[in-house]
């Protein structure tokens, strides 16, 4: 290429340049916000989904409790209160005795 077409050019090029580099700038300032956007819904996700585990675990901890375990026992197996002389408590070394 000759000198002056080159330089006829020169001016076009670095308006393309510096219009990419603009469009450019823009795009990733684009995906910075979109990823702010997807961390924020998926720390709202986790803080749901923990929130949900505690609720959870403090519901296992009602259902365990003896006396509830005792409730649904007595109300949904048959199951009935000892009465004096059915339990046999063992002590000393040999806790299970041959039958």
């Amino acid at each position: 290429m000759s000198q002056k077409r080159w330089q006829d050019i020169m001016p076009f090029l670095s308006v393309i340049i510096f219009v990419s580099t603009l469009f450019g700038l823009v795009l990733l300032k684009m995906e910075v916000r979109r990823m702010g956007y997807l961390v924020l819904k998926s720390t709202q996700a986790y803080r749901k989904l923990r929130d949900q585990e505690l609720l959870m675990s403090m519901e296992y901890a009602k259902l365990t409790r003896p006396e509830q375990v005792r409730k649904y026992a007595v109300s949904h197996l048959t199951l009935n209160d000892a009465r004096n002389g059915q339990i046999i408590q063992l002590a000393g070394q040999r806790l299970a005795l041959p039958q």
